[in-house]
């Protein structure tokens, strides 16, 4: 029996899954704290340093990047040696760099230490993603990747708008990092005490154990691999065309040059934002756990394709109607972050249905912390230019609105490599269990 078979008839304990679950979440959230840092306290650090809207762009491209290169050095260290040593160093004791960017003096050194910090954190994302692999099944992974991710989008909510109280000191960007920094400390210590690693899932359907090793070590080969099949190759291309993630990146200050709110009162949306997210994942990843069953062989696409058009539905409401109240953008921050939390629970089981299991890490390396990065960071870095020239509200409409349409209309292409795909695998996984 496969180690991925096993885990979706034997999964973890209640109490030993919501323990690892947390863990995992709490690793995965280290970097977006870092970035919620970033985005909710710009205003300051754009009038202590005399910077310009273009400016965000460039912390959050710069990290974004440097994540992309180092993502997959991490995965690899983690079949070298325990998964959660690297996982509570890369995600934990990586947060000193964070303290550092705090202290920093200047931008050139703010931008430095920032991507320092960001190399680190990228390899808390695809570790994380393989172990939880690991300890669920195929029909269990959506509502799980939804747990984590929703976890994740409520600790930013939660925390963005704690950041947003340090905004009535001129240094309160620099408290902002320190104190980031410094709980990612803490999580390093409880992932490296607590966290309970599963033994790393084995595809029992190709070649000698030893062989597969071999193979998953190599990234050249594995990569060819990965880029052999059709779905992967789709579903990068799909991802490198999402422009959706600026939305929250930018939020705040659009509501603070655009629309005239405080900085403290702009960051209270990051809160809804993340409530709707974490509504999204937990019922969107139950549901896509049910259409699933109910369709196997489209209703992962379809989920994809609804979440990405109605996300361009209201962000066009939010970005280019003017509303006068703090209360209306509340909501709708709500409603994107509810449409946002769709798509780690539909893609993230897209790529571990059409994936071995011993590739999956460089898989998610390669698509999230490689490509979503590239594609992150450029249109982070076009928006700040846009933004600069035409304004943050065109900026916007034209990445985030305009992009995510054609985005979901072009996701029907994957429809018939997705059935074949994954078909191909559940029957290898049928075979290997045959005597």
């Amino acid at each position: 029996m496969t180690m991925d078979t096993a885990a979706a008839s034997a999964p973890p304990s209640r109490a030993k899954g919501r323990k690892n679950l947390t863990l995992l979440t709490a690793s995965t959230a280290m970097d977006n704290a870092e970035s919620s840092v970033a985005t909710v306290l710009f205003p300051l650090m754009r009038e202590a340093m005399g910077l310009s809207s273009s400016a965000l762009g460039t912390i959050v491209a710069v990290g974004k990047v440097v994540g992309m290169v180092s993502g997959i050095p991490w995965v690899f260290l983690a079949r070298r040696y325990p998964r959660k040593v690297v996982l509570a160093t890369c995600s934990g004791f990586w947060g000193v760099w964070v303290i550092a960017a705090g202290l920093s003096t200047s931008f050139t050194q703010f931008v430095i230490l920032y991507a320092i910090a960001a190399a680190g954190f990228a390899g808390a994302g695809p570790i994380a993603l393989e172990i939880l692999g690991d300890m669920y099944g195929d029909s269990r992974r959506g509502g799980a990747t939804g747990l984590l991710y929703g976890g994740v989008a409520l600790i930013a909510g939660v925390s963005a708008p704690l950041f947003g109280l340090l905004s009535h000191s001129a240094d309160g960007w620099r408290y902002g990092y320190l104190a980031s920094g410094t709980v990612c400390l803490l999580v390093g210590l409880l992932i490296l005490t607590l966290l309970d690693d599963p033994v790393p899932a084995r595809d029992d359907t190709g070649p000698a154990l030893d062989a597969i090793e071999r193979k998953a070590r190599s990234i050249r080969i594995g990569l060819r691999e990965l880029i052999g099949i059709s779905t992967f190759r789709l579903i990068l291309v799909q991802r490198l065309c999402s422009g959706q993630n600026v939305m929250m990146s930018f939020g705040v200050v659009f509501l603070v040059e655009e629309r005239g709110f405080s900085t403290a009162t702009a960051s209270i949306v990051a809160l809804p934002f993340a409530v709707g997210y974490l509504t999204g994942t937990i019922l969107g990843g139950r549901a896509n756990d049910r259409v699933h069953r109910l369709r196997p062989r489209s209703g992962r696409i379809v989920m994809l394709q609804a979440s990405q058009l109605a996300f361009a539905a209201i962000a066009f409401v939010t970005t280019q109607v003017a509303w006068g109240s703090i209360a209306v953008y509340a909501v709708l921050f709500a409603l994107l972050g509810l449409l946002q939390g769709q798509v780690p629970v539909v893609n993230r089981p897209l790529i571990m249905s059409v994936v071995r299991p011993e590739l999956r890490a460089l898989a998610f390396a390669v698509s999230v912390t490689t490509v979503e990065a590239l594609a992150y960071a450029g249109y982070a870095l076009l928006v700040g230019r846009l933004g600069d020239t035409i304004g943050l509200q065109e900026a916007l409409l034209i990445i985030t609105v305009l992009l995510t349409v054609a985005n979901g209309l072009a996701s029907a292409a994957l429809y018939r490599p997705y059935a074949r795909d994954s078909a191909a695998i559940a029957e290898a996984r049928t075979r290997s269990l045959k005597p």
